[in-house]
């Protein structure tokens, strides 16, 4: 599937900035502000470039590490194990991601802010430029989004009279303020 896709993470959410004191704000509170700005770090410095964040050209490889991050539901706590557990093939070192978030902050922030398309909820994803407002059928609007020929993750996917009806929990979304 990673041949037909082109992924891009903005670990940014509904975060806010002060349009009077330029701070962040994030709607879970600062671990989720210092989470996401060691999940930007990680994409940045992969690239050595602010632009991986808008680009989204270091999305995959930093899919291990994000994954372990919201797997431990963004604890800034299990950043360090995450890393380095995930992302020890890398030339990237814990300590230079570390310095990132501390010392560039603002940068990521600002990157990731750019970045986020105007949205109601989190998570918010677009495939084709269309919101996929239930993300358990990720896999399926790929494929089916996908003109070319279909790889055989997409072959063995089911198919949408085979799957079960599911209901979307709204309450397990988070809204963007005013929604």
């Amino acid at each position: 599937m990673v041949d037909i896709i082109s992924l891009k993470l903005v670990a940014y959410g509904n975060t806010q900035k002060s349009a009077s004191t330029g701070a962040f704000t994030c709607q879970h509170g600062a671990g989720e502000c210092e989470s996401d700005a060691i999940e930007l770090c990680t994409q940045y410095k992969l690239a050595g470039d602010i632009g991986a964040i808008e680009s989204g050209i270091t999305s995959l490889a930093a899919w291990p590490f994000i994954v372990c991050m919201e797997e431990a539901e963004g604890v800034p706590s299990a950043a360090q194990g995450c890393f380095e557990n995930t992302m020890n093939t890398t030339t990237v070192s814990w300590s230079e991601v570390e310095k990132c978030a501390s010392d560039e902050y603002d940068l990521v922030q600002n990157a990731a802010m750019e970045a986020t398309p105007a949205h109601d909820y989190v998570p918010w994803c677009l495939v084709a430029g269309v919101v996929l407002e239930n993300s358990n059928l990720l896999q399926k609007a790929i494929c089916d989004a996908y003109t070319g020929v279909k790889p055989p993750s997409c072959r063995s996917s089911p198919q949408e009279e085979e799957l079960l009806p599911v209901v979307v929990d709204k309450s397990l979304l988070c809204y963007a303020k005013g929604n």
